[in-house]
């Protein structure tokens, strides 16, 4: 049951990304631009350590690891949830939760070799809903109105502060 509220929320956070970046309508929140999301970037990659280190040593109060990776092929991407299992040498090993359509063989349940260039985020979710890291679903918070972001916590059960 976790597991498909996690899939449902993820698919929640793509589908509203997408919708956000999309809208060419005006709008009273302007969409996140690509600077925006570029220092979010920044930031996860900033910080690696703390996941780095949520691997070595997990602590009881931790629900979710995750990393947003990147997956490159036919000249689009995907931006994808997967779950850290390892670290080594600059590559992480991460649970893939959801297929990607853009390269065979990526389906749930794989284990695959990640390149840190590859990863654009990291989230821990605390049994409490306490979000840590997670630094592109912020920014795509920031950019709600105040009717999603009440959707948002409501689906998520997160606590943003």
């Amino acid at each position: 049951m976790y597991r498909t509220l996690q899939l449902k929320v993820l698919f929640f956070l793509c589908l509203l990304f997408t919708v956000s970046c999309g809208s060419s309508a005006p709008t009273a929140i302007p969409p996140v631009t690509d600077e925006e999301f570029e220092a979010a970037v920044k930031q996860a990659h900033d910080t690696l350590n703390v996941v780095r280190q949520a691997l070595l040593a997990p602590k009881s109060s931790y629900s979710f690891v995750g990393l947003k990776v990147r997956f490159v092929g036919a000249g689009d991407h995907e931006d994808i949830w997967t779950q850290p299992v390892d670290y080594y040498n600059g590559r992480f090993t991460v649970l893939m939760e959801e297929g990607v359509t853009l390269k065979l063989g990526l389906h749930p349940d794989r284990l695959v070799l990640v390149p840190l260039d590859d990863v654009l985020d990291w989230m821990i979710v605390e049994k409490n809903g306490k979000l840590i890291g997670a630094y592109t679903i912020r920014l795509a918070y920031e950019h709600m109105t105040p009717e999603e972001k009440e959707e948002f916590i409501k689906i998520t059960g997160y606590v943003i502060e």
